[in-house]
C-alpha cells in the first residue's frame, strides 16, 4: 500500500457515476438519432429526383435512336441507365416503374415508389417535370417539386 492511499477508499466507478455517464449518452442519442433519419430520408428523396431526371434523359436519346420511348430494360439494354439497380426498377431505396400503358412515340410515365414509408413519393412524365406527394402515390396533378 502507498502512503498516500487511505486503506478504505477502493478504485474504480461509482454507481451514480456510470449512471450520469448512460444518461448522458442516453440524451446525445435521442437528439442525434431523429437527425439522422431525417438526413438520411433527405438523401434518399435527393437520389430518387436525380435518378428520375436520368431516366429523362436516357428517355429522350432513347426516343432521338429509336422513334418512340422505352421502359427501363429498353433502356438499360441501349445502355442509356448505368446503374445495373435500375434493371430491375430498383435504386435508393426506391422502385422505378415506366407505366407500359403510357408507352407511345410522343408520351411516358414514370413513378417512384419508395421502399420505405412515409417518404416522397414521385411521378414525372415526357414533360420532365418531376411532382411530389408526400404519403401517397404522386401523378400528374401532384405538385411539382421546387428544385
Amino acid at each position: 500500500m502507498h502512503a498516500l492511499e487511505s486503506p478504505d477508499r477502493q478504485r474504480g466507478f461509482s454507481l451514480i457515476e456510470l449512471l450520469i455517464v448512460v444518461a448522458i449518452i442516453g440524451t446525445l442519442a435521442a437528439i442525434a438519432l431523429p437527425n439522422f433519419f431525417e438526413s438520411k430520408q433527405a438523401a434518399h428523396n435527393a437520389s430518387a429526383i436525380s435518378s428520375l431526371r436520368l431516366i429523362h434523359s436516357a428517355e429522350t436519346s432513347y426516343r432521338v435512336s429509336n422513334a418512340q420511348f422505352g421502359d427501363l430494360t429498353a433502356l438499360g439494354n441501349a445502355g442509356l441507365l448505368s446503374s445495373q439497380q435500375f434493371a430491375g426498377g430498383q435504386h435508393s431505396n426506391y422502385t422505378f416503374v415506366i407505366q407500359p400503358a403510357t408507352l407511345s412515340d410522343t408520351f411516358y410515365e414514370v413513378t417512384a415508389t419508395p421502399n420505405v414509408a412515409p417518404w416522397c413519393y414521385y411521378y414525372m412524365n415526357a414533360s420532365g417535370v418531376i411532382r411530389s406527394n408526400m404519403g401517397s402515390a404522386a401523378d400528374a396533378s401532384s405538385p411539382p417539386i421546387n428544385y
